[in-house]
């Protein structure tokens, strides 16, 4: 049996959460790409909602559907709307994950907080994660590999920089 995980990087903390299936991890993934919507509330909102019922929401723009999750208020689940309709463009109905085209760009996004949260700026974070992406031979489908690689490229010079 395999686990899918996602581990999240916080100044005070290290969470590590896991998933059954690689469509769960990917909405976890692409929920938690709206700002304002931390590891806890895109895990209520996947308990809540199945991919097929987040999917219809957002390109029906029915913010109700997330405003009955637990902790989601109407701003926010206004924000969750309009912020993944450009990631369910380009999805079927019945799909119930971003199609893999999105998924290096949260990915790309997890990867670069984490780095901020390790003590680089954004910018040189952004650098690392892109040139990172750029030497991979093939898709990225994990976090922890192309957070590896971003580390190998910047390297402690750039953290001494980036800290100062």
């Amino acid at each position: 049996t395999l686990l899918y995980t996602s581990m999240v990087v916080r100044e005070d903390h290290i969470a590590l959460f896991g998933f059954g299936s690689r469509d769960d991890l990917g909405l976890f993934s692409l929920v938690r790409s709206v700002n304002g919507v931390g590891p806890k509330s895109a895990l209520a909102i996947l308990s809540h909602l199945s991919g097929d019922e987040i999917h219809d929401a957002v390109v029906t723009e029915n913010d109700g559907a997330f405003r009955q999750v637990s902790g989601i208020g109407p701003k926010t689940a206004k924000l969750i709307v309009l912020s993944l309709q450009g990631a369910f463009d380009t999805v079927s109905p019945k799909k119930s994950t971003a199609s893999t085209s999105d998924v290096p760009e949260v990915l790309r996004q997890s990867v670069v907080q984490a780095l901020v949260g390790l003590g680089w700026s954004e910018k040189i974070a952004r650098e690392g994660v892109t040139q990172a992406l750029e030497e991979q031979p093939g898709p990225v489908v994990d976090a922890g590999v192309l957070l590896r690689q971003a580390l190998t490229i910047l390297g402690p010079k750039t953290s001494r920089e980036a800290r100062s």
